[in-house]
């Protein structure tokens, strides 16, 4: 996909204070944040780690 369209967006459980990581496995990508929120931002907190893929395409 390389033309900005947007294919996905969620809310996360609470605050994410942490730059998202990508992987791949057996040719499926996933991204992963941590999302643990932070007192002196007024977010919700939490002890989470997040993963995401897309969901696979009907063959």
């Amino acid at each position: 996909m390389s033309n900005g369209e947007k294919l996905w967006q969620a809310r996360l459980p609470a605050g994410g204070q942490a730059t998202p990581m990508t992987y791949e496995v057996d040719g499926k990508q996933y991204v992963v944040i941590s999302a643990g929120g932070h007192g002196s931002f007024g977010t919700k907190m939490g002890d989470y780690i997040v993963a995401y893929a897309l969901p696979d395409e009907a063959k």
